[in-house]
């Protein structure tokens, strides 16, 4: 599955993985407002001490929309992606105008893998849209993930993520809204 650019404080705490990760996560945070333009859902997260306002992609849709058409990313907002079930996911910098990071997170909250997304040159004219999709890289999760969490580049390297870092979120919550 390719998408794009795709296409009170809650746990959502980077950690050294530890062998048994809470089945549900933490409970639900109470909820924000929406976000003023695309009308997501919002969840306030803390990642590695630092609070973060993560937009949630849980449907189709807005899992297709992703962060297309942003040209920025604050520091300390985001989005999250959440699927019903675990999957492979693959995402791509379809009509994204900024470098984005991007961690894979399975169904026990472990990060299982990292990238750093560059954005690529818009669409030439000409080119016809299935061009455009061919030449854009695959940031692909390698493994069968649950989440993916997109945030403004540098998010990696400046919080220290690795891959087995335990995500802390309302897993259960968020995966019974998914569609």
């Amino acid at each position: 599955m390719l998408l794009g650019c795709a296409p009170g404080t809650t746990g959502l705490n980077a950690a050294p993985s530890q062998d048994q990760p809470s089945e549900a996560g933490p409970p639900p945070p109470a909820p924000l407002a929406p976000h003023p333009i695309s009308k997501l859902k919002r969840l306030r997260i803390e990642l590695a001490d630092e609070a973060f306002v993560m937009e949630i992609a849980d449907d189709q849709r807005s899992r297709s929309r992703g962060l297309s058409g942003r040209t920025r990313l604050a520091p300390n907002e985001g989005m999250l992606f959440v699927y019903p079930e675990p999957r492979e996911l693959g995402f791509w910098m379809n009509e994204c105008l900024t470098d984005l990071d991007i961690l894979y997170v399975d169904s026990q909250g472990r990060i299982k893998s990292m990238h750093r997304m560059k954005k690529e040159p818009p669409r030439r004219e000409g080119e016809r849209r299935s061009e455009y999709e061919a030449r854009l890289p695959r940031y692909r999760s390698v493994h069968l993930v649950q989440f993916a969490l997109e945030f403004a580049p540098g998010t990696i390297d400046r919080l220290k993520l690795r891959l087995g870092d335990t995500v802390e979120l309302p897993r259960a919550t968020l995966v019974k809204d998914a569609t």
